[in-house]
């Protein structure tokens, strides 16, 4: 029996700092990005950061979204695993979601540029907590899931989803 049914979340953050292939593409493509899609923003080069454009002009804040459109295949190249969560055993685990955010960026100034994104798991059952462990498994119907533990650290955000029952009165 289930305790409850929760999705986790994890934040991954890219900056000049990149240590991995796919940490290099997501910066670099999404500050190609910014620099040909922040124009209609920069009023003739009078704003040249993502706050200024925002402050100015809050349709900036579409730029969220162009530059996630622009590292969607690479995002998808992960194959649904989440880079920075895995269980006990080091097996990555499995995202529906992904959601860009530009934490701040400077059209002058790329090492002013960090993105994050936000991997969000699809459904999973929590079978138990121990100490700091999740027990837990995906929640597919008809099928017997085998059960992971993933460590709960201050990383991880746990989103829980409140079933609906029918009370009597």
């Amino acid at each position: 029996m289930a305790l409850a049914y929760i999705n986790l979340s994890a934040k991954q953050y890219f900056n000049f700092m990149c240590r991995t292939e796919y940490e290099r593409r997501v910066f670099h493509d999404t500050y190609k990005e910014f620099q040909k899609k922040s124009k209609p923003y920069s009023l003739n080069q009078t704003f040249h950061t993502f706050g200024q454009m925002c402050e100015a002009n809050g349709k900036a804040n579409t730029l969220h979204q162009k530059l996630h459109y622009a590292v969607m295949n690479t995002i998808v190249s992960l194959e649904n695993k989440i880079p920075v969560l895995s269980d006990v055993d080091g097996n990555c685990i499995l995202f529906d979601l992904a959601n860009l955010r530009i934490c701040s960026s400077d059209l002058l100034n790329k090492a002013a540029h960090v993105v994050s994104i936000t991997y969000t798991s699809p459904k999973l059952v929590l079978h138990e907590i121990v100490g700091d462990l999740l027990i837990l498994s995906y929640d597919e119907k008809g099928k017997f899931n085998k059960t992971f533990m993933v460590k709960m650290t201050d990383d991880i955000v746990i989103n829980y989803e409140k079933n609906q029952e029918l009370v009597y009165s």
